[in-house]
């Protein structure tokens, strides 16, 4: 028997998710009371837990996001962390039964609905603006995704701040945001796809 961790902030989702999950492959799996090395699966319930809360149960253990339908914005998790699915209220159980499956061996598995998602019209197309960039544009964008300020990019690269700000507004224009804020959402948002384009 399978011990999973569950991590939610709505109990009575948690206990639905287990046993769904038990009805889906009934006595492989028991729900370990706490978060322990001897946990062989986590599973993230992401309506209830944010990207930034989720870095502490990067352990290293196969990892499965829950969260109520697919929808894109998951994109930024399978790109930001460490996970082996996603499954959801509306997938066919074999689906389900499957990213189990995979996960526990310690593999990758996506149904369909979010490949497709993963590979989207939108995302290729937020590639083809990345892929536009010229090789100086991406220098400063990798260092603008790193939280680095105008001056500090001025100064790694040994440009004036004007420069910076230069490529910045051609940055902004190609990628089709008005703000730096903007912008670093919008990639933030096509992360995967982002980091394939630079």
């Amino acid at each position: 028997m399978k011990e999973i961790f569950i991590v939610s902030k709505n109990a009575s989702l948690a206990n639905y998710l287990f046993l769904l999950l038990d009805e889906i492959c009934p006595r492989t799996l028991s729900m370990a009371p706490n978060f322990s090395q001897k946990i062989d699966l986590i599973i993230i319930d992401v309506e209830t837990i944010s990207p930034d809360e989720m870095e502490k149960y990067q352990s290293g253990k196969p990892t499965i996001l829950f969260a109520f339908d697919l929808r894109p914005l998951l994109i930024q998790y399978t790109s930001r962390f460490d996970v082996n699915g996603i499954i959801s209220l509306n997938m066919e159980a074999d689906d389900i039964l499957k990213t189990i499956k995979v996960a526990l061996s310690n593999d990758i598995f996506y149904n369909e609905t979010m490949i497709s998602m993963l590979f989207s019209n939108k995302a290729n197309e937020m590639a083809e603006k990345v892929r536009s960039l010229t090789e100086r544009e991406n220098e400063i964008l990798q260092l603008m995704m790193q939280d680095m300020t105008n001056e500090e990019i001025a100064t790694k690269l040994d440009l004036s701040v004007r420069t910076i700000n230069a490529h910045k507004g051609n940055i902004m224009r190609k990628i089709d945001t008005k703000t730096t804020s903007g912008l670093i959402q919008t990639l933030f948002d096509y992360s995967a796809t982002f980091k394939k384009s630079l």
